[in-house]
């Protein structure tokens, strides 16, 4: 009983973590919803191909027992889970948010707690933005701070996390909490261009010529293997067990830093000016503006949003292993390479025309 159960496959942390695990010479049980099936098994023959021992399970984390077929089997197998499935689009609507991020993790506790203590361990995957609308420094053992929040991805992992939490003294679990996901810093490679894509994007078409004022939030920008890497070593880190770290720049650039640098690697236009935040929210009820830029309403209260993230823990137990997050402007390009090569921007500019 060695496996690893991993759910959210074949998404973008999710497939890299599962290829990452191989080195431990484990069984790998890939958990998808049956539209992934296929998609789950070209990457579990992938896995195989590179020396693993994959298996793809069908089943759905809001269902007891996860929706498998034989629950009892797969825990008799299973060791150690990592609970990556979430929907992450901060325009998400409530009901899905909640049935996903809350049900969702209530079903894996509930799989989890099926196991006698210290047969199985949990390493479940928050995120830094349980915040919510803190300000300043956010502490690694900090949760509930009676902060509001900007959206319902938001509000629901921050629900979800609570209850992890609280289940602690029951399953040995170790939470991690990312800030937003970019691509490879070696290689750029990224799965979809969500987040601050759309104001690379924007950046690059010459667009942002003026910025929310007064610019200052600080948007937390870790590369993709930066997290993969965390996930992988930390839970084998010894007094980690019962502790969160957070996934984080200590020193993350402020939004308009940002964008000058994006300009400034793309010899694109820099933002001439900025305006208030209240003055661009009207642009974002032009449906062909939001359309063509990719830029969104739900993406403007981060852009002046002030909260740094603490990585005491995460910095203590990777101390020794050669980890740590790069800072952003050492691998900037090759996140914009990859999304200048890959990305068609000429059909917003024939959507624009037309």
């Amino acid at each position: 009983m060695n496996g690893i159960l991993i759910t959210g496959v074949p998404g973008f942390i999710g497939s890299r973590l599962a290829r990452a695990l191989i080195p431990q010479g484990r069984p790998l049980y890939l958990l998808c919803l049956a539209s992934f099936a296929e998609a789950a098994e070209a990457l579990a023959s992938e896995l195989r191909g590179e020396g693993a021992e994959a298996h793809v399970l069908v089943g759905d984390i809001t269902q007891d027992g996860l929706g498998l077929k034989d629950p009892a089997a797969i825990q008799s197998a299973v060791s150690e889970v990592y609970h990556l499935a979430a929907v992450y689009d901060l325009a998400v609507p409530e009901d899905i948010a909640r049935r996903v991020n809350v049900i969702g993790t209530t079903k894996v506790l509930e799989f989890c707690q099926a196991y006698a203590k210290g047969e199985v361990r949990l390493n479940y995957i928050s995120t830094c933005y349980v915040s919510g609308f803190r300000q300043g420094m956010v502490f690694e053992d900090d949760l509930d701070r009676g902060q509001t929040f900007k959206n319902h991805y938001e509000s629901t992992k921050f629900a979800a996390e609570v209850l992890v939490q609280k289940c602690m003294n029951k399953i040995e679990t170790r939470i991690f909490r990312p800030a937003i996901v970019v691509g490879d810093s070696k290689t750029g490679e990224t799965q979809k261009f969500d987040g601050p894509y759309a104001s690379f994007g924007a950046v690059m078409m010459g667009w942002l010529i003026a910025t929310p004022s007064p610019g200052t939030g600080r948007p937390n920008l870790v590369p993709v293997d930066h997290i993969v890497d965390c996930l992988v070593t930390i839970p084998n880190q010894p007094d980690t067990a019962g502790k969160v770290f957070q996934l984080a720049d200590s020193n993350p650039l402020t939004s308009l830093e940002l964008i000058e640098l994006a300009a400034e690697r793309l010899g694109a236009p820099r933002p001439r000016f900025s305006l208030p935040e209240a003055l661009f929210r009207p642009l974002f009820k032009i449906k062909k503006l939001v359309e063509v830029s990719g830029l969104t309403a739900e993406s403007l209260p981060y852009f002046n949003h002030y909260v740094i993230y603490d990585t005491t823990n995460t910095r203590s137990a990777l101390a020794g292993t050669g980890i740590s997050c790069p800072p952003l402007r050492s691998y900037i390009n090759q996140i914009l390479r990859f999304y200048r090569d890959r990305a068609d921007l000429a059909w917003r500019f024939d959507r624009l025309r037309g």
